[in-house]
């Protein structure tokens, strides 16, 4: 009779696997080879090896892979569509008219703040983070570039405004997904998120008009944005009817269309725009949708705004997001997040101690999962029961994995948000990590919060 095979990996053995596949990671990165994407390629293959020296189950691990990936396809999706959308948007002039507005009417002094309010709004009406990014997003950053601001302060204004957006709207996937885990109700929930959402969006206000200011005194050289308007007005049709294409995509995210399916139609609407005003051919326009708009000037701020778009641009970072989120799953499968957890867990002695365990698993999850999704369904599953022991209201719980398992995914360079948020606005995450503040102080007014009981509500029974 064959011995049994064992369902998942002991501490020690747990410990080795992450170092093996943070060694593979971190010598790709070193190596600058592909970034973290082999690195996590072969952290699948690490796994396997693992399974066959412990004897696991290798197809019940492997099927955690493709069941995490689930959560992820409509981020994959999205991503693809947003690479249409911003090749049809050069091609059609809807990005250049809207560079041109904002050249024209913006005071370069005050875009940061602007640029974070904006996004915010619109992410908040909307109820997405993606959509608000993919539109408004791409727009202020090209804006932003051709004032000569620095592309990193930028991207993080977007990323604020998008994600405080989405934290708080009811619209939002996640700010649904947060109580249904935790047992509250939704505008419970939304009402407790102010607590650590708001004041942090305040202070963010202040930092980015002062980094705003900061920008565009002294020796602060804009370019010549005269000769930027002169190029996009000679090369494109500028005008309200390019900006059809813009307007259709926000009308179609307050009816509550998805994501996805507004991103698709604003591309086809960009395709459109791009035969009906630009003359564009059908060929050309498929061709931009695939590989990318090219502009023929020599300007080169113009050259790096317009020069970009197309499916194949998202297609590396699909590949990240497939391997980085199948590897959460198969760790999950192997009992290797509990075990790392369970360690967290021993050591809550008092309300304090329970919220800020509860954010650093939000903060592991993220990091190892890759998903927001993931991280809230795997932290609350584990501290739920802690939270009922103590009495304290679900809706704590629930803002507790809004304040990490949300707002962690942008601050890591391999998690869907993060992906998601450097490939669309044409940034890398070492560009904007230090300027998004409020993902920076959410997380320690939850902290704070909890160890001097403002805002902890108890249950009844307690």
């Amino acid at each position: 009779m064959s011995e049994k095979k064992q369902n998942t990996l002991n501490g020690w053995q747990s410990v080795l696997l992450l170092i093996c596949i943070i060694a593979s990671v971190a010598v790709c990165i070193s190596l600058k080879v592909g970034g973290p994407m082999i690195g996590l390629f072969f952290s699948w293959m690490i796994i396997y090896a693992f399974c066959i020296i412990f004897r696991l189950d290798y197809k019940e691990i492997h099927q955690g892979a493709f069941d995490a990936l689930k959560v992820v396809l409509p981020t994959m999706a999205i991503l693809m569509a947003i690479g249409v959308l911003i090749g049809t948007w050069m091609q059609s002039g809807t990005i250049p008219t809207i560079i041109v507005y904002g050249l024209k009417s913006i005071n370069p002094t005050y875009l940061l703040p602007f640029t974070l309010i904006f996004t915010s709004v619109i992410s908040m009406v909307t109820g997405t983070s993606y959509g608000s990014v993919g539109s408004a997003g791409v727009a202020m950053m090209a804006i932003g570039h051709a004032m000569g601001i620095n592309p990193g302060m930028v991207a993080g204004a977007v990323i604020c405004g998008a994600m405080f957006g989405d934290k708080l709207s009811p619209f939002s996937d996640t700010t649904n997904l947060a109580p249904a885990v935790a047992g509250a109700k939704l505008g419970d929930h939304v009402k407790s998120m102010l607590w650590t959402t708001v004041p942090p969006m305040l202070i963010s206000i202040v930092i980015f008009t002062v980094l705003g200011i900061s920008q565009t005194s002294g020796g602060y050289d804009p370019g010549d944005l005269n000769s930027y308007i002169t190029y996009l007005e000679g090369s494109f049709h500028i005008g309200w009817v390019t900006l059809i294409p813009a307007i259709l995509i926000i009308v179609l995210l307050l009816f509550r269309v998805g994501a996805f399916e507004a991103l698709g139609i604003g591309a086809i609407a960009g395709a459109i725009t791009a035969i009906a005003v630009q003359g564009a051919d059908l060929k050309s326009v498929l061709t931009v949708a695939y590989s990318g708009f090219t502009s023929d000037t020599d300007l080169g701020v113009l050259k790096s705004i317009l020069n970009r778009g197309g499916m194949s641009s998202m297609l590396q970072y699909v590949a990240i997001i497939t391997f980085a989120v199948g590897m959460g799953g198969m760790l999950e499968r192997l009992g290797v997040l509990d075990r790392i957890l369970s360690v967290f867990t021993k050591r809550i002695h008092s309300d304090g101690t329970l919220i800020l365990a509860t954010m650093i698993v939000g903060y592991i999850t993220s990091i190892v999962s890759g998903s927001s999704p993931m991280s809230h369904v795997l932290t609350g599953r584990l501290l739920q029961p802690l939270f009922k022991e103590r009495g304290i209201e679900p809706r704590i719980l629930s803002r507790c994995l809004e304040d990490s398992g949300t707002l962690a995914g942008p601050m890591i360079p391999w998690h869907g948000y993060g992906i998601y948020m450097a490939g669309t606005l044409g940034v890398v995450w070492s560009q904007y990590i230090l300027f998004v503040p409020l993902l920076w102080l959410t997380p320690v007014f939850s902290i704070f919060y909890g160890f001097t009981g403002i805002s902890i509500l108890h249950t009844k029974e307690s």
